[in-house]
């Protein structure tokens, strides 16, 4: 009975043994499974701490880029204020020249339609003279008009070629 006793008493002292063991080994894995979660941790860590330091770098160059875009932007839209100030009054100018033009051809036709025989040319020299001091200063209204134009068309080229340079900066 002693042996047996003995012998229940040795496996008992092996089973605890070898439950000893595996929680050992468990307790090892462990370890290591701690060992490599510090590990990326770590290097999670750096790789956020890296991504944190470029982070303002990133938002300095796309703030830069924002402000460029916008001044592009208000670049543009103030040509094209002024290109359409522009050809308004390049057209309010065609209006008043083409106003002028038939004020002319109405005079004109006034003044054939006076011409008249020697005898009645004394009796309408002075109307004649007022028509022409009309027409005269008609011609003045087209000259002027004309060299309005002139300028509005020049403004508009140059506005077109800073537009061009405009799209040109917007298109790279």
């Amino acid at each position: 009975m002693d042996k047996r006793l003995l012998e229940q008493v040795q496996k008992a002292l092996q089973a605890q043994e070898d439950t000893i063991q595996r929680q050992k080994q468990m307790l090892d894995d462990k370890d290591q499974d701690i060992a490599e979660l510090t590990a990326s941790l770590s290097k999670l860590a750096q790789a956020q701490s890296q991504q944190a330091e470029r982070l303002p770098i990133l938002l300095e160059q796309l703030q830069n880029k924002i402000s460029e875009q916008m001044t592009v932007q208000s670049n543009w839209m103030s040509h094209r204020k002024n290109f359409s100030e522009s050809m308004r009054v390049l057209v309010t100018e065609s209006m008043t020249l083409c106003n002028a033009q038939i004020q002319l051809i109405e005079s004109m036709k006034e003044y054939q339609s006076a011409a008249v025989p020697q005898e009645s040319l004394n009796a309408n020299t002075e109307q004649l003279k007022g028509k022409l001091n009309s027409l005269r200063k008609t011609q003045n209204e087209l000259e002027t008009s004309q060299t309005k134009m002139t300028r509005s068309q020049t403004g508009i080229q140059e506005e077109l070629r800073q537009l061009d340079k405009l799209l040109t900066k917007l298109e790279k």
